[in-house]
């Protein structure tokens, strides 16, 4: 139980001052969106995977732009699953928008309960604990300038 509670205050910690951040190297972020895109263009029309694998690998990054949420939104229409529910919940994590993404995760664990996933909800739960740290942190810094 401490463990995953220092690894929460650790992880709000890296995502609130941007230690996992894009580092600015804009050509490398071309070329892994570029890779990516080249991934998709090969995909089947019903490969949910592919796109949410894709979207994830940028997001990951903290890489998000219409593009990306495009590529989500495409894995979620073909087949709404866990995983693609956390991806979209991660991408408005990075966006700064805390209200979607906890909808999101909260989308991905009544996904997971319906469908016998019981074993992925606490970690679900805890990009959700994640998510509202970083949101207390950042209204609290809006705050204090």
């Amino acid at each position: 139980m401490k463990i995953r509670i220092f690894t929460a205050i650790i992880a709000i910690l890296f995502i609130s001052t941007g230690l996992f951040a894009y580092d600015g190297n804009k050509d490398a972020a071309e070329e892994s969106l570029l890779k990516h895109k080249t991934i998709i263009s090969k995909a089947k029309d019903r490969d949910w995977k592919t796109y949410a694998e894709c979207a994830n690998a940028m997001v990951t990054k903290r890489i998000c732009n219409t593009e990306i949420l495009n590529w989500i939104n495409k894995s979620i229409s073909i087949k709404e699953t866990v995983f693609n529910h956390v991806v979209k919940g991660d991408y408005f994590v990075v966006e700064g928008k805390i209200t979607e993404a906890k909808n999101e995760y909260i989308r991905a664990i009544e996904l997971a309960m319906k469908n016998g996933k019981e074993d992925e909800v606490s970690d679900i739960q805890w990009k959700i604990l994640i998510a509202m740290g970083v949101e207390n942190y950042n209204n609290f810094h809006s705050l204090n300038k």
